[in-house]
């Protein structure tokens, strides 16, 4: 089992090169769980990659539907709030979700952000799939 962020989730649906069947290579046969913000900061990431002309918005809308169609286990985030908070100095709140649900179960977190990564006071292993989109 691991907790994955958005940016590693939305290279795996909607990155047809590299650096998605990177992605889509690690996650194969993971038990994937994550805060249940992972599905809009997703969509908040496509939207991104369609208005800098990085995406067609075809390839998009086939990336929400799988998004919608993957076997992802989610946590509400306002368990983790307290643990959010105390990380307050060190990463955003939405990082933060990911790192305290990573925390209290005790699981891998999976990200393509190396700045979370490294980032201080985190109490978990933290696995990093650098050269994937941020």
């Amino acid at each position: 089992m691991i907790v994955v962020v958005a940016t590693v989730i939305a290279p795996a649906l909607a990155d047809d090169d590299i650096d998605g069947k990177r992605v889509r290579n690690r996650l194969r046969g993971e038990q994937i769980i994550a805060p249940e913000l992972l599905d809009l900061e997703v969509v908040s990431v496509l939207r991104k990659a369609v208005f800098d002309g990085k995406l067609d918005r075809l390839r998009a809308d086939l990336a929400l539907i799988d998004l919608a169609d993957l076997s992802l286990g989610t946590v509400s985030h306002r368990l983790l709030l307290p643990r959010i908070w105390e990380l307050h100095q060190y990463v955003t709140p939405y990082n933060a979700a990911y790192v305290a649900l990573s925390e209290a179960i005790n699981v891998p977190l999976v990200t393509a952000e190396r700045h979370l990564a490294q980032s201080p006071g985190l109490r978990c292993v933290v696995e990093c799939l650098d050269n994937t989109a941020n």
